[in-house]
């Protein structure tokens, strides 16, 4: 469970769930490169992904052995939640640490910077922070 999530009321889970997107990706098909900025939080519901942390070896990147198995029920970018709870601009958007691929066809339902943003501003979550217009 994320644990942004476990602190927000049933109307605003439900309005979360407004926003949720659809999305299937292929296999072998990447979702995330570590360095590049999380577009949104996915849940995963059909499928597996597999998540590393890219190793540089003398300034070149490497093939990571240290790799962490995505299945059914669990997320992906979730820390978009934990930034969006504490951001004032939206300009600030976070990275990827890891870089995730998926190993089989993975079907999931997304939630973009963009509605997370529509979300926020609309005080349907994080009511109580106050947030600047971007």
């Amino acid at each position: 469970m994320v644990k942004e999530l476990q602190h927000i009321d049933d109307w605003s889970l439900r309005r979360i769930c407004d926003y949720l997107k659809p999305k299937i990706f292929k296999e072998n098909e990447m979702v995330v490169e570590a360095g590049q900025p999380l577009n949104a939080m996915l849940i995963i519901i059909a499928g597996s992904m597999q998540a590393y942390q890219p190793i540089k070896v003398a300034g070149e990147a490497c093939s990571s052995t240290s790799f962490e198995t995505l299945d059914k029920g669990m997320f992906v970018g979730e820390q978009l939640l934990d930034w969006a709870a504490k951001t004032k601009t939206f300009n600030d958007q976070p990275v990827s640490f890891k870089t995730i691929r998926c190993s089989k066809k993975v079907e999931a339902f997304a939630l973009t910077v963009v509605d997370l943003k529509t979300l926020v501003h609309s005080r349907y979550i994080f009511p109580m922070k106050s947030k600047g217009k971007a």
